[in-house]
C-alpha cells in the first residue's frame, strides 16, 4: 500500500567521497542474520536505516520520508505516489544514486510486520543496476567495486548471470543464476533479501538464532519433488508466525563452483515465480537463494557484465 504523499521534492546534487581512483569503496553497511542495511548519513548527521536487496523495489517508508523532511500529500495514490529526490549524504557514509535518480523514488508505506524490517527505505534491483558490487559475508561488508574490476578466479567460479533485456540493453536488474542440487540445475533469482520471519518455535528447531533471517525460496512443485526423492530431509510446517509457511533443509547446494550447506528454502506457490517474478526475468525461476547460503562466500557482481564472481 503506498503512501499519501506531496510532489517531487526538489534535487540535491550528489558529492562523492574523496577515494582513490579505481579502487574498492566500502560503504556505510551491517550485515544482521546475513540480510545487509545500508546507513548513510544526511547532511544533518542522521543515518538512514536501508534495506538492501538485490530481488526487490527501490523506495523509501514513511520513516524515511519523515526523515527527509517531506510533507504527505492525501491527493496520492497507489497509481500516483509521491517521488522523493535522492538526497545528499555526508562523504564518510555515501551511497551512490541508482540510476534514473532523477525521476525520484517512490513513497510507500511499509506492511506493519515489515515496518523494522525496511526502516527508511529498501535499495532494490534498480539501485544495483548498472554498478559493481561486492557482498563480503564472512566480514559483513558491502563494497562499491570500480567498472571492470572483478577479481581473478578460476573459471568454475565465475558465473553468468541472466538479466532480461531488449535491443537497447537490460530492461530489468533481477539476476537470474544457476544453482546445482542433487545433480539438478534450478535457475533461481540470485537474492540477497530473501528473508525468513520464523516462529519462535521454529526458530528454536533450527538453530536458536533470530526469528528474521536471510532465507532461500523455492517452489511448490520442487519441494514435493525435494519430498519424494528424498524424504529424509529435514521438514519444519507452519515455520511462520502465521504458521502457514513450510521450510526445507537441503543438506548441500552448489553455487558459483562451491558446496556450501545446508541451506534452508521456505516454499512458496508455484505462481509467485512461474509467473509474477518470472515476468521480470529473461527465463522462467524456480524460487531464489539468498544470504543463508552465502555465509562462507565473497560474491563480486558486475551488472553491466551480468558477470558474477565467487570466493571463500
Amino acid at each position: 500500500m503506498l503512501i499519501a504523499a506531496s510532489a517531487l521534492i526538489p534535487a540535491v546534487a550528489q558529492t562523492p567521497p574523496p577515494v582513490d581512483e579505481g579502487k574498492p569503496l566500502t560503504l556505510p553497511a551491517t550485515l544482521e542474520a546475513g540480510l545487509f542495511y545500508l546507513h548513510p548519513k544526511l547532511p544533518d548527521g542522521r543515518a538512514l536505516r536501508l534495506f538492501s536487496d538485490t530481488g526487490g523495489g527501490l523506495l523509501f517508508t514513511e520513516s524515511g520520508a519523515k526523515a527527509l523532511g517531506a510533507t504527505l500529500d492525501p491527493n496520492a495514490s497507489r497509481e500516483q505516489p509521491q517521488r522523493l529526490s535522492w538526497p545528499r549524504f555526508q562523504a564518510d557514509a555515501w551511497i551512490p544514486a541508482p540510476r534514473g535518480s532523477e525521476r525520484g523514488v517512490p513513497l510507500m508505506q511499509a506492511p506493519p510486520d515489515q515496518a523494522r524490517h525496511l526502516g527508511d527505505g529498501m535499495l532494490g534491483a534498480n539501485w544495483f543496476g548498472g554498478h559493481s558490487w561486492q557482498f563480503d559475508y564472512p566480514r559483513g561488508e558491502l563494497r562499491l567495486l570500480p567498472s571492470n574490476a572483478l577479481p581473478r578466479v578460476a573459471a568454475k567460479h565465475r558465473v553468468q548471470l541472466g538479466f532480461q533485456k531488449d535491443a537497447d540493453g537490460p530492461t530489468t536488474h533481477f539476476p537470474r543464476i544457476p544453482v546445482r542440487i542433487e545433480g539438478e540445475t534450478l535457475q533461481l533469482l540470485f537474492d540477497t533479501g530473501a528473508s525468513l520471519r520464523l516462529s519462535e518455535q521454529a526458530a528454536r528447531e533450527l538453530d536458536g538464532g533470530p526469528n528474521l533471517r536471510a532465507g532461500s525460496f523455492i517452489t511448490s512443485e520442487v519441494l514435493k519433488r525435494w519430498r519424494q526423492r528424498h524424504p529424509q530431509w529435514r521438514v519444519i510446517d507452519k515455520a511462520d508466525a502465521d504458521g502457514r509457511v513450510r521450510i526445507i533443509e537441503v543438506p548441500q547446494v552448489q553455487v558459483g563452483g562451491y558446496r556450501v550447506g545446508p541451506v534452508w528454502f521456505a516454499e512458496r506457490p508455484d505462481k509467485n515465480f512461474h509467473e509474477f517474478m518470472s515476468q521480470w526475468m529473461d527465463r522462467r525461476v524456480d524460487g531464489a537463494i539468498g544470504g543463508n547460503a552465502f555465509s562462507t562466500l565473497k560474491i563480486s557482481v558486475d551488472y553491466p557484465s551480468g558477470v558474477a564472481v565467487f570466493e571463500r
